[in-house]
């Protein structure tokens, strides 16, 4: 193929991947699975137009320089303050759950596919990789708490290069190039070194973009931490095969918990060239799917991507969590997110060519196999997600709030940050295109009408917010919620004091600015620290309320409690009356209880307090994210 029939085929590849998820977006269905789709049909099996063998070595190079990238962006949106709360659960993750995941996948692969035990440990490798390349699309598409989230995007990123590493040195082993023993320890110096690399190239393209930033353009420095983080994954690359991926995730950790100048610009141009990435990729494994190395592995195969489905992820990720906070529903959704990437692929394909050069016959039944998984796991769960998150309950709280005007905006962000889920609406074009801008979910529309409010999920929502300039407008909304869906958690804004007395009697809760700006410039004059207490908490650290529900805490004394961790009850509200308590304070059904502490701490004794049938709700009062560099 000349290098013009090559310009052509990639212009092809870049189009149809935007074409393809553009369709995606305007049919709602999962990008990926259209991605596949479109892949197969330009392939050598059915159209043959893109014919990716045929690229030869620019493979090899185009897949893992668009995965770093993918890995890097993947690292970037990772909150180091959520990273800390989840720590234990993603190193077990991508250690107790990547070996256990190997071997019961070897297992598979040995005794239901017939593989011989080195290629089914090399097999078990390649599918202990999750990988962001389809984590975040799905993770888009149904909406989860924070700490879902952040788990399993974090092992996504993470067990990227944990996982590729170890396949490498597994082919190695096979290949004689290692015994045993010293594969381990290359492993290990592989992982640690490349994510030695890229912590520190972290820190020092951290430091360098906030200098870029205060003197050049967005422009510039959105194109310093592209070149940044390409330079970073070639170094340790340079260093040994595959910790570049390790460098990648490490790297973006450390420069997404960075603060610099035009960084929202940054975070979105890696976004673009995330989604850019993802549609090239997944159109070139599809193209590579020959449909012989499937159908030769017959209903076999199929029964081995269900038993790593529905056994081996169940079984890495109870494992894993032992001993953890996360509730039984919440390891059940982690269970049912595990789809393997392009990461898995390009090295079966990779691998397979090596070992087909080294006289293993069944190498093609190795691809086929690890390209079934891939296919099985993406389209599966990318159907399947969001219904599995809503059947469970792990879906966030979702606040409605009617206003995308600056303060509608600012506080949907401050909501998101918490892990809430928000939706807003407005009927203003211009305040919507700017909630858009922002990456804020916006329906455009009157939230008056009951087909609005409805189109903007409102049956599962907690609270409305009434922020728009019109306090007509507020009441007529509140007013439709309660009535018409059952809604009682209703604030709004007041634009006339004289209409506060009218909202409080119709037992909506309501704040006047003119009112709130007084009562805030009074208590910096005459209690600042207790105004403090809300506004600058340390990183780390927030203000929970409670109602109690849990029958266990009823007429228990605080001094006989066992509350876990860094957290401290500071006030009880009762039949409206609210009060400091001390030890000998007994705790009673409906009890509005006020907690500070570490934010799992404080999470963690808040749920409990709640614990019932499901009804109660804990809402963040105060939250400080971790600003540090």
């Amino acid at each position: 193929m000349s290098a013009h029939d090559i310009l052509i085929m990639m212009g092809l590849v870049l189009s149809a991947g935007i074409a393809t998820q553009l369709l995606a977006d305007y049919i709602k269905l999962p990008a990926i699975v259209p991605l596949l789709a479109v892949g197969v049909l330009l392939g050598p099996e059915v159209l043959n137009i893109v014919r990716p063998d045929e690229l030869g070595i620019g493979l090899r190079v185009i897949i893992p320089l668009i995965v770093a990238i993918i890995v890097f962006e993947g690292g970037m949106a990772l909150d180091i303050t959520y990273l800390r709360q989840v720590s234990r659960v993603v190193r077990n993750l991508i250690t107790i759950g990547c070996i256990v995941t190997a071997l019961l996948g070897a297992a598979i692969a040995h005794w239901l596919v017939g593989l011989d035990w080195s290629l089914a440990l090399l097999f078990g490798a390649l599918v202990s990789i999750t990988g962001p390349t389809v984590i975040n699309p799905l993770l888009r598409r149904a909406a989860v708490t924070q700490k879902l989230k952040t788990i399993l995007i974090a092992e996504g990123v993470l067990v990227d290069a944990v996982g590729a590493v170890l396949a490498v040195v597994v082919l190695e082993v096979i290949l004689a190039q290692h015994q045993p023993l010293t594969g381990f320890s290359e492993w290990a110096i592989r992982v640690g070194g490349g994510a030695f690399i890229g912590i520190a190239g972290g820190w020092l393209l951290g430091r360098g973009l906030q200098q870029i930033g205060k003197q050049f353009s967005a422009e510039l420095t959105r194109l310093s931490a592209l070149g940044g983080a390409i330079a970073i994954y070639t170094i340790a690359d340079t260093f040994s095969a595959e910790a570049g991926i390790a460098a990648a995730a490490a790297a973006g950790i450390v420069v997404g918990n960075t603060r610099f100048p035009h960084e929202e610009e940054v975070h979105h141009f890696k976004g673009d060239l995330t989604t850019l990435g993802i549609g090239v990729i997944f159109i070139l494994l599809a193209a590579n799917i020959q449909f012989g190395d499937l159908a030769v592995l017959g209903w076999n195969g199929v029964l081995g991507v269900a038993a790593l489905m529905l056994l081996v992820r169940p079984a890495a990720v109870f494992l894993s969590t032992v001993g953890t906070r996360l509730t039984i529903k919440e390891r059940l959704f982690i269970s049912a997110v595990g789809p393997r990437g392009i990461v898995s692929a390009s090295f079966a394909t990779f691998a397979a060519l090596r070992l087909e050069d080294a006289g293993y016959a069944d190498a093609n039944l190795l691809i086929g196999l690890v390209f079934m998984v891939v296919i099985g796991t993406v389209v599966v769960q990318s159907f399947s997600t969001p219904w599995v998150a809503k059947w469970l309950g792990v879906r966030p709280m979702l606040t409605v709030i009617i206003g995308a005007d600056p303060l509608g905006r600012d506080l949907a962000r401050n909501l998101q940050s918490q892990g809430e889920e928000v939706v807003l609406i407005d009927r203003d074009p211009a305040s919507v295109a700017q909630a858009r801008q922002q990456e804020l979910t916006v329906l455009e529309g009157d939230a008056s009408h009951e087909q609005v409010l409805r189109k903007a999920g409102i049956e599962r929502a907690h609270s409305i917010v009434a922020t728009t300039s019109s306090d007509k407008a507020n009441l007529l909304v509140c007013q439709l919620a309660r009535s018409r869906f059952g809604i009682n958690d209703l604030v709004a804004r007041v634009n006339d004091d004289a209409n506060i007395k009218m909202f409080t009697e119709l037992g909506i809760r309501s704040m006047s600015p003119n009112a709130v700006a007084v009562m805030v410039l009074e208590n910096l004059l005459r209690r600042p620290s207790t105004l403090q207490l809300l506004t600058d908490l340390d990183p780390g650290k927030e203000v929970r309320e409670a109602t109690l529900y849990n029958q266990v805490f009823f007429g228990k004394a605080l001094k006989d409690l066992s509350l876990e961790g860094d957290v401290l009850i500071v006030m009880i509200r009762r039949a409206n009356k609210l009060f400091v308590p001390h030890g000998s304070t007994t705790l009673a059904q409906g009890d509005q209880i006020t907690i500070i502490g570490a934010s799992e701490d404080a999470a963690y004794a808040a749920s409990n307090f709640e614990l019932q049938t499901g009804t109660g709700k804990a809402s963040v009062v105060g939250a400080t994210p971790d600003m540090s560099s």
